[in-house]
């Protein structure tokens, strides 16, 4: 667990502070636990950026904050969370960040003329079945850019404590205080994810982003390759 160190990070959680007490402790617990400053990093600095399943917003509205020339959009299926990160959103200073919130179904990737810099994940798959996680990953992988980036962050299933502490936690966020919505609870290895990628013919990588974490964070990216050049 790591607290929001930066003044980017601490600026982002504090647009939550007039948010009802339960949404404002989500979004503090989702940063202490999971490793979005090190997620930061991986993404483009400049550029369109669409995240998948954005919830209450802080990773999104991170990212912009951190590059001003990162045009970021968040789309998530809960109405409610987009709401809550609309209001947040407007607590920032005029120029201060580029980040817009829309409602979108669960498997619908929006569009845009010459594709996506980047689309991001974070911790989203795993409440997918596996056949509608990979659909909606060659979704993404089709809607990006030549030279795109396509960022994956999820818990893997090894080492199997720090798996079985993540798994417990998703159970009662989904099943018990339904915190978070999602049609199953099928956690993907980072392996079983990189393969997908491999096979949607992207370029990929992996690698962990668990240390000092209790969960199994891992990270798997895909680029599409560019188009080969005319002549």
């Amino acid at each position: 667990m790591k607290p929001p160190r930066s003044p980017a990070a601490r600026r982002v959680l504090a647009l939550w502070r007039p948010a009802p007490r339960g949404d404002r402790f989500h979004t503090a617990v989702r940063w202490w636990t999971a490793p979005f400053a090190a997620l930061e990093q991986e993404v483009p600095l400049a550029g369109d950026v669409l995240e998948v399943g954005c919830g209450h917003g802080v990773f999104s509205t991170y990212l912009a904050v951190t590059s001003r020339a990162r045009h970021v959009v968040g789309v998530d299926i809960d109405a409610d969370k987009i709401a809550l990160a609309r209001q947040a959103a407007a607590h920032l200073e005029p120029g201060e960040a580029d980040v817009t919130f829309r409602v979108s179904p669960s498997g619908e990737v929006p569009r845009i003329d010459g594709g996506w810099r980047c689309i991001v994940f974070a911790d989203v798959l795993y409440l997918l079945t596996r056949e509608r996680r990979e659909a909606l990953l060659a979704e993404c992988a089709d809607a990006l850019a030549p030279g795109g980036l396509l960022v994956v962050k999820e818990v893997d299933t090894a080492p199997p404590v720090k798996a079985k502490a993540a798994q417990l936690q998703e159970v009662l966020a989904t099943r018990v205080l339904r915190i978070t919505d999602g049609d199953a609870l099928d956690f993907p290895s980072a392996e079983e994810l990189q393969g997908v990628l491999d096979r949607l013919g992207l370029r990929t990588m992996a690698k962990r982003l668990d240390h000092g974490y209790l969960h199994p964070h891992c990270l798997v990216l895909g680029t599409r390759p560019a188009e080969p050049s005319a002549g």
